[in-house]
């Protein structure tokens, strides 16, 4: 049986929705039939702050949740085998739609939050989560295989987060070469499909108490909430495998947050660094390796940032 068209594209629509470090959008499909393989797309690699594609491919495991989760809404199981082909280093999964049955209230929500999620650049609410979200977003990255170490206002260790923050986004602004690729994936130009237009990058924090992507093109600064909550996000294994889990809990664990209408902002400088993400690590005593920190709150809806076109990310092929 062939999966009608429209479908699969509507799966892809969805999947690239996904969330990319400076919007980078380092995937690509190939679709034959029923069978859609995705490859990360190296030439969209950050290959100063990411060298070892440890985020391009995080970002590969979110589009892969989304569709994942897109093909639910339209009555499809999406079977997928992630790296089938050991020696083919950016091939990431093989995802064969399958019919399934209808989707049940949980599917459905998650697959209307696709359209809903967005980044945060802009302080939040000062109040931490509460606690019915807090459940609901750790069962997510259990359910995805990894684990979300929650660090709320009042602990002692969240000084020593902040402090490894500052420390790599000061290292970081000393970089050339790493000010340079942000420059390359900010843009003023409205009709660009890819990185982050600089009206959206929001202002910069005016102290240290928020940990947050410090972006140069950032124009002000205002005070930035204290009281959220922080989560580091984690994984037992530390391989191309498990950057992979990373990304599709991450995007289980936004959807499920975008349900209750809480935002994400990221602060990956930290985890960019080796040393200072050996650090972290340390500091919060994780069993496995530290993939992604991010405050989550309430606010505002954010804007999106653009997204590619299917056509822009397929090759279609109808076998």
């Amino acid at each position: 049986m062939s999966i009608v068209d429209s479908r699969v594209e509507r799966i892809l629509r969805a999947a690239a929705r996904a969330p990319s470090v400076y919007n980078t959008q380092p995937w690509q499909v190939d679709v034959t039939g029923n069978t859609v393989l995705l490859r990360a797309d190296a030439a969209r690699q950050l290959r100063h702050s990411d060298p070892h594609g440890r985020e391009m491919l995080i970002s590969c495991g979110a589009f892969l949740f989304n569709a994942r989760t897109a093909a639910r809404r339209d009555s499809l199981t999406a079977v997928v085998k992630v790296l089938p082909v050991p020696d083919d280093e950016l091939l990431v999964a093989e995802i064969e739609l399958e019919p399934g049955p209808v989707p049940n209230t949980d599917e459905l929500e998650l697959s209307v939050a696709i359209e809903r999620r967005t980044t945060s650049r802009v302080p939040f609410d000062d109040q931490p989560l509460f606690t019915d979200v807090l459940m609901s977003i750790l069962q997510a990255a259990r359910d995805e295989g990894a684990e979300l170490r929650l660090i709320q206002p009042s602990e002692p260790v969240r000084e020593d987060v902040l402090g490894l923050v500052r420390r790599a986004e000061a290292l970081a602004a000393e970089d050339p070469a790493a000010r340079a690729e942000e420059e390359a994936w900010t843009t003023t130009d409205p009709g660009r499909d890819d990185g982050i237009p600089q009206d959206l990058l929001g202002p910069g924090a005016s102290d240290d108490r928020a940990p947050v992507r410090r972006f140069h093109a950032s124009t002000g600064s205002v005070q930035f909430e204290q009281r959220s909550t922080l989560a580091v996000l984690s994984t037992a294994g530390d391989s191309p495998r498990d950057w992979v889990t990373a990304g599709q809990a991450l995007q289980h664990v936004l959807l499920v947050a975008t349900t209750y209408f809480v935002h994400a902002s990221f602060a990956t400088t930290v985890l960019e660094n080796p040393t200072t993400r050996h650090d972290l690590r340390h500091v919060l005593s994780l069993d496995g390796a530290p993939q992604m920190l991010m405050r989550l709150g309430y606010s505002s809806m954010p804007k999106h940032t653009p997204r590619r076109s299917v056509p822009g990310v397929a090759a279609h092929d109808p076998g």
